[in-house]
């Protein structure tokens, strides 16, 4: 693989690394942790300390069991902080994890589109676009987000079932990566599970209904699904189990409902509100009137409390939460990047091109132009963004999880452009 990497493609590789690389500690030079991990930090201190999994609740001013955000990164942390290791020291393997990470996505990028049979000058090209794209290289990889390491790890996933698709055996050494990238992808960042259990649906049923498909093939095709979804229900027990010792409840997190309630309500404008718990604010004044024992409740109660009020609120107001698609919808494909202390950014450039080069091609495919069609496997490639919007509809716009349709995003365009190519070179092939 590395002998096919063109010689210009190294100095240029390098250049994008050591940019990353400032980046990361010019923007950050005390090494700190974003503020999902320093909640979650707080609660492997207090584990360590003897006082359980909690934390402290500020409007409360009390400790309480906290099962909110992920839980794998609150077990590294404790056992970091056995480990009697600095803390800086691990924030450093993280930026060098996802800066390794950065360069294998960039790759398998280019891998990707050249397996659409894009022309290798021009899938070159599109790799350097999508490591200079914005979120790639400043809004969130330029921060300490479990994103950079999870994004990359999506990409070489998507390519291998691509290539095990079109009939490539499955290898001991694919099935290891492609396990490996999921189960450390989804402990990372849990709604990844949604992303990754849809791409496999959709995997299997391509593979399924593939007539040119050797039955061996297809029989190692479910064995990795099933090997995928054991050793991701294995790595989720100390999760559960976990979770039911504080709630008596087999869940993977409490933030489902609180991110439910955030996005189907009477004052939401479609995004997060960073008020959310501001008790002079007209969301949390909501919140109470219709739960009015909300500061009796643990997490877990609290969560399944605003889910509960989330469902009436759509039940009652139909033609509201049309509205809400619409503009959530909206939203997710504006040309707005995410920032961790703001409401919004204005409009990237970048970003406003891809959107509406991406829409051209869907359109133009959409409508058969010259031919054009969706082929099977671009359900693969799809797959991702499709999620991320409909789990922007279920909850909110989260240019987080938008990161990960992006690839998508840029990718698509460029392989129908290849596809007219192909169309006009056959035509003049024909007419002589």
């Amino acid at each position: 693989m590395w002998r096919t990497i063109p010689r210009f493609v190294w100095p240029i590789a390098g250049l994008l690394l050591a940019l990353r690389l400032f980046l990361n500690i010019h923007l950050n030079p005390g090494l700190e942790w974003n503020y999902d991990e320093h909640r979650n930090d707080r609660i492997a201190d207090n584990y360590l300390a003897g006082r359980g999994y909690v934390s402290v609740v500020p409007e409360r001013d009390q400790l309480r069991p906290d099962a909110f955000h992920a839980t794998f990164p609150v077990f590294v942390y404790i056992g970091w902080s056995r480990l009697g290791l600095p803390k800086h020291y691990l924030t450093l393997l993280v930026y060098a994890a996802a800066a390794g990470c950065y360069l294998l996505g960039a790759l398998y990028v280019q891998r990707t589109l050249r397996y659409y049979s894009v022309t290798p000058g021009v899938s070159w090209l599109w790799a350097g676009l999508w490591a200079i794209s914005p979120g790639v290289v400043y809004y969130i990889g330029a921060f300490w987000w479990f994103e950079n390491i999870a994004l990359p790890l999506l990409i070489v996933v998507v390519y291998k079932l691509l290539r095990l698709y079109s009939g490539r055996a499955i290898y001991w050494l694919d099935a290891l990566i492609i396990i490996v990238a999921i189960v450390l992808s989804c402990l990372l960042r849990g709604y990844l599970l949604a992303v990754y259990g849809v791409l496999f649906g959709v995997f299997l049923l391509l593979i399924s209904v593939r007539n040119e498909m050797p039955t061996r093939n297809r029989w190692q095709a479910w064995g990795l699904g099933l090997g995928v979804l054991l050793v991701l229900s294995v790595t989720h027990v100390p999760i559960l189990l976990k979770n039911h010792r504080m709630f008596g409840a087999y869940i993977l997190s409490t933030q489902a409902g609180f991110e439910l309630l955030q996005g189907h309500n009477s004052v939401t404008e479609g995004r997060f509100m960073f008020s959310w718990t501001d008790h002079d604010k007209p969301f949390d004044q909501f919140v109470r009137a219709n739960i009015p024992q909300l500061e009796s409740l643990n997490q877990y109660q609290e969560s399944q409390a605003r889910a509960r009020l989330a469902k009436q609120w759509i039940w009652q107001h139909p033609g509201d939460e049309i509205r809400l698609i619409m503009r959530k919808t909206a939203l997710f494909f504006s040309p707005e990047n995410f920032i961790a202390d703001a409401p919004r950014t204005p409009w990237n450039p970048f970003t406003a091109i891809v959107h509406l080069v991406f829409f051209t091609g869907l359109l133009l495919t959409l409508l058969r132009y010259k031919s054009l069609g969706f082929e099977h496997r671009d359900a693969l490639l799809l797959t991702p963004l499709v999620v991320a919007w409909f789990l922007s509809l279920v909850f909110f716009p989260g240019f987080r999880w938008r990161f990960f349709a992006e690839p998508a995003l840029l990718l698509f365009p460029v392989i129908v452009w290849q596809r007219l190519q192909q169309k006009r070179a056959g035509r003049r092939t024909a007419s002589v």
